[in-house]
Parts: C-alpha cells; structure tokens; sequence
C-alpha cells in the first residue's frame, strides 16, 4: 500500500471542504477502494490547526462533511459567514486555537514527517514564504493557490518549482487542467513555447456569452453571476483581469520567459472608467456598475454585426526575442477555437517549437469545486512514491 499523508491549508473554504469530502468519499486509509489511499493528517484555517498524524477521524465519516459542507453552502447562500466545518474542527481534542503555519510546519517536522507529507494550498494568501520554507526543508506542495508562483520574484519561482515531483501547480491555471504539466514537460524538452493565447477565467466567460445573447445588459449580467457564485465576493477582481494576469504570468514562466505580474499589458474587462470606482464599496460598485451598460452593449453589438462574438483573451507572444503578455476584450469568429467556447469552459491554443502548424489546444472546465478537489487529488499522485494499480 502507498499511503500518502496530507495537510490541507485552507480546509474550511469551498474547495478545502470539497476536497476533504471527496478525500473521505474516495481515498481515505479504511475504504480498501484502490491501493494508493490518501491519509489526512492535518487541517489549517485562520482560526488555528488539528494534527494528529495517525489521521484525522473526520474522514472516516464522508456522510458527516457532506453534511457540514450543505450547511456551510447555505449559510454563504444567505450572506453569512461559513462555519459549520470550522466549529466542528474547533471542538476536537488537539485542536490548536490561533496557531499558525508556522506551528503547524513545527509540529510536523518535530514529528519526522516532514519528507512524507504534502501540503496542500487551497488559500488565496500570499503564503510564499511558506512555500519557501516547506520546500527548503526537503517537503513537498500541491498548490492551487496563485500568488506563490505568479506573484513572487523569478528566483523564487525557479526555487519552489526546481524538484517537478515535489512541488504542483497545476491547479494553479484551468483549475487543474493540464495547461502547465505541457509546458513544464515542453521546457525539459527544449520544445521552445512560440505563442499562448486562451480564455482562462470561467466567470467572464460566462460573462460574455451572456451579453451576446443580449437578454440582459451588463450590470444586470454582474449581478446575476454574483447572486449565483459565480464571481468573487467583489466582481471587481474577476474585471479587472488580474486574476487571469497570474495565470499567463503562471504560464510564461513555466515555459521558461522571466515575467513578472508588472510586465502584463492589462486592459480591464471594462476599459473605460472602471478604474476610477476602485475605492468605493462592493454594493456602491454594483449599483454604478450601470454606466458601462451602452458601452459594453456597443461592443458586443459591433462584433455581432461581424458574425463574431467578444472574448476575454490573454496572451504571449515572442517579439524580438522577448515575451510580449497582454489581456483585453478581443473579437473572435463564432466558430474559432475561443469564439466558440460555452458556459464557463476555458480553453488555451499554444505554439510550440514541435507544434508549429497544428497548435496544442486544451479545453477544460475553468472553475468549480469539484472539478478543482478532483484535478488536486490527480497532482498528488504525481508525488507519490511506489505507486500501485
């Protein structure tokens, strides 16, 4: 049997919970349902952390999560904070009230496991100095947090991504999909990257295909994503493009081009005036939000008139032996490789050195829970040692 030992930072929040609930549903130690069971000995949120290296009882009782989890949905479904699984961790014996990081990486270590046990990062935080530690003390990551591998320095990046088989990020672009195994697997290769150009945020993809439609306009399309999940708590992260920023950042250099978050050309999915209401509150941003309506409506009509529709493209592109990165509002034909994408698929069209007539494309779900907890759950079998069929 390959047992691999993990601890979930970020446990409570909607992809810890599902990726605890599905650990407990599929891999933990007592299912007997495959030979390579995944152990959870450890949990982390900003209240505190449980350890116990033997494994964590909760997941023993998939039915017990599921149940948290429903409460946790239904609580963020009427504005209010989640915290069923967070007061269930807190009443376990060994739980360690306002503990951080830092003590829970000592209580490994002072344990002996550190080389055993994989960390994984479902936190949006700027944990980099964590990351740091873990991997300079011979540990190993599957992250799918952004800010580690986008938003730190490039000696940073080449340190924590230097050992392929103890540090993943895949999840880190397309939830999970495979865009950076390619690329990672592509530069060990010698296989130059030419061009990347994709779609990589599920939200303002389906942003856009709302306003083609043209059943409703902009600020009511806002609305609408956000009552259903389907934005940041604050829609003004999702358009402002930084968050699909990191993800070529996150692509640039896993093709091996020094890039930093500075060096991307950002044109917010609402060029004009959207960065004058960057300082007043959320609910004042959606009401006002209604000024963009003519001149998003223009846009997608002007395009439509074209037989084509708009899309949020990122891109890089090689220009006098230099990285090129930019993002903004392109038209595509209807039916090219981005113009014809649905609901909230991502999709990434990549020349290569090899792949020089015939791109490399890959199409994928660009977010939800479980698609996320499943894509992690694939990047911990790449670390795991003496895997079994």
């Amino acid at each position: 049997m390959a047992l691999q030992n993990i601890a979930v930072l970020g446990a409570t929040g909607n992809i810890g919970t599902e990726l605890l609930r599905e650990v407990a549903e599929k891999d933990a130690p007592g299912l007997d349902k495959h030979k390579n069971p995944t152990n959870l000995i450890a949990t982390a949120s900003r209240d505190g952390i449980l350890v116990d290296p033997r494994g964590l009882s909760i997941q023993n009782d998939p039915a017990l999560i599921a149940r948290l989890q429903a409460r946790d949905i239904e609580l963020a479904s009427q504005g209010k904070p989640r915290t069923a699984l967070r007061d269930y961790l807190r009443e376990q014996k060994g739980y360690q009230e306002g503990a951080t990081l830092g003590d829970l990486f000592d209580v490994i270590r002072n344990q002996g496991l550190i080389e055993d046990v994989v960390f994984i990062d479902v936190t949006a935080g700027d944990l980099t100095g964590f990351h740091q530690t873990v991997m300079e003390n011979g540990g190993r990551i599957v992250t799918a947090n952004k800010v580690p591998v986008a938003q730190s320095s490039w000696e940073v990046f080449k340190l924590l991504t230097e050992f392929r088989t103890k540090y993943g990020y895949s999840c880190s672009v397309m939830a999970g999909a495979g865009a950076v195994p390619f690329l990672r697997d592509g530069f060990d290769m010698s296989d130059t990257v030419e061009s990347i150009e994709g779609c990589f945020s599920g939200t303002l993809g389906k942003m856009c295909n709302l306003l083609y439609e043209g059943k409703v306009t902009f600020s009511e399309a806002v609305k609408q994503l956000k009552l259903a999940g389907d934005t940041e708590p604050d829609p003004r992260d999702d358009l402002s493009g930084m968050d699909v920023a990191k993800k070529i950042v996150i692509l640039a250099r896993t093709s091996g081009y020094e890039v930093n978050l500075e060096d991307v050309e950002v044109e917010p999915f609402v060029a004009g005036g959207f960065r004058e209401l960057s300082d007043i509150g959320v609910e004042e941003f959606m009401a006002k939000s209604k000024i963009f309506d003519d001149e998003i409506a223009a846009k997608f009509e002007a395009a439509k008139k074209e037989g084509k529709t708009l899309r949020y493209v990122a891109s890089l592109k090689i220009e006098n032996g230099k990285p090129v990165v930019k993002l903004g509002l392109r038209e595509e034909k209807l039916d090219s490789p981005l113009g014809s994408l649905k609901g909230n698929g991502n999709k990434v069209v990549i020349y290569t050195s090899a792949y020089n007539k015939v791109p490399f494309e890959l199409a994928a779900p660009g977010s939800g829970t479980s698609i996320t907890a499943g894509n992690i759950r694939r990047n911990l079998l790449e670390q795991l040692e003496n895997r079994k069929m």
